[in-house]
């Protein structure tokens, strides 16, 4: 077993590069404390030096060839959103360190896979707590995974209204849940440096980021862990009152679901179907159309100014820009940029709005 208190560090840049023989450096802080790395392996051990920043790790390549891989990070605050690629079979030992556990993606895996006893394949999601160790048997395979402060996660998901089988303590694999939410997170983590405006990135809300990254996580296992009651029509007005009311008292700024849930003293599944029966569609989409407006409103005051539309869709909470634009014009008619009053930027957003069409 390898010493526990191994620590480090690493270099990211904006585009891969090859790791070097001393395997450390510094992530690239991007802007607002967020950091990103994005690195191309040519060793087991090089893919195995990444992750010892936070959790002490052993690879072992099984088969011949040489080995090609990739690591993408994305870090904020207490925690950390990867992507790992790899083309050989690794047999890896993973440490989790007390504080620390991880939700886990399999998006694609060629061969047999395992985690401990349990097998795994593409699709599946794993939920590793702290303070254990894992053997982890890998073909060649993408996977992405998220790294919580279990203490943090374990809090979410009570006020959330999820229960996780042994408080929290034992590690979980599903194979029939549906994972597209954690994916898309993934995605849209990653693309923020690719911001077309990066100097606004300390804009973003690392606070409001960290409850949307927990609420998605912990949304995957609705289907099988989240509680049910019945709740009358006069119950649901009374609670979706009280969320518009907790809405109204922070006009400043975003809210998530997991706010709500914990401001309301409610599960997410009882705001769910109290939301549905009053307003007809889900807290998500209603605070994302509240979001919509607020931007709006925002885009309007900033006409004259120096103020960017990244600026403003990053401190609402929308993080991926394309995605902004589409929805933006979905809800009003009209490009962001157009709003603000700026032609040339809304010939620009318009182009790419047509791109993701």
């Amino acid at each position: 077993m390898p010493d526990r208190s191994v620590n480090v560090a690493t270099r990211g840049a904006a585009v891969p590069h090859q790791a070097s023989d001393e395997h450390s450096a510094d992530a690239a802080d991007i802007g607002g404390g967020l950091s990103w790395l994005d690195l191309a392996t040519t060793d087991a051990e090089h893919a195995a030096d990444v992750q010892r920043s936070w959790m002490p790790t052993e690879y072992d390549q099984i088969d011949g060839g040489a080995f090609a891989g990739r690591f993408q990070q994305a870090s904020f605050q207490d925690t950390l959103v990867a992507a790992e690629q790899q083309n050989r079979t690794v047999l890896k030992r993973l440490y989790f360190p007390p504080d620390y556990c991880s939700v886990s993606l399999v998006r694609s895996v060629s061969g047999r896979a395992r985690c401990d006893l349990d097998a795994i394949s593409q699709g599946t999601v794993g939920y590793l707590p702290s303070n254990n160790d894992y053997e982890v048997l890998l073909p060649p395979s993408e996977i992405v995974y998220v790294r919580l402060r279990q203490d943090q996660f374990l809090q979410a998901a009570n006020t959330l209204g999820y229960d996780l089988p042994g408080d929290g303590g034992q590690p979980l694999m599903f194979d029939s849940i549906d994972p597209s939410h954690l994916s898309d997170m993934v995605e849209t983590l990653m693309s923020i440096q690719h911001s077309p405006d990066p100097s606004q990135l300390a804009a973003v809300n690392h606070e409001y980021l960290g409850k949307v990254v927990l609420g998605r996580i912990l949304s995957i296992f609705s289907n099988s862990s989240a509680r049910s009651s019945g709740i009358s029509l006069g119950s649901a007005y009374r609670i979706t009152q009280a969320a518009q009311a907790l809405i109204e008292s922070s006009p400043e700024e975003p809210l998530t679901v997991m706010t709500l849930c914990q401001g309301l003293g409610v599960s997410r599944a009882s705001l769910q179907r109290c939301f549905l029966q009053i307003h007809g569609v889900a807290p998500l989409a209603y605070l994302r159309m509240r979001r919509l407006n607020c931007a709006r409103r925002a885009l309007k005051a900033a006409r004259g100014t120096s103020v960017t539309v990244t600026a403003i869709a990053m401190h609402w909470g929308f993080f991926h820009f394309a995605r902004f634009a589409q929805n933006y014009f979905d809800q009003f008619g009209e490009l962001p940029s157009t709003t603000l009053g700026r032609s040339g930027s809304a010939k620009s957003e318009a182009g790419r709005s047509r791109l993701q069409r």
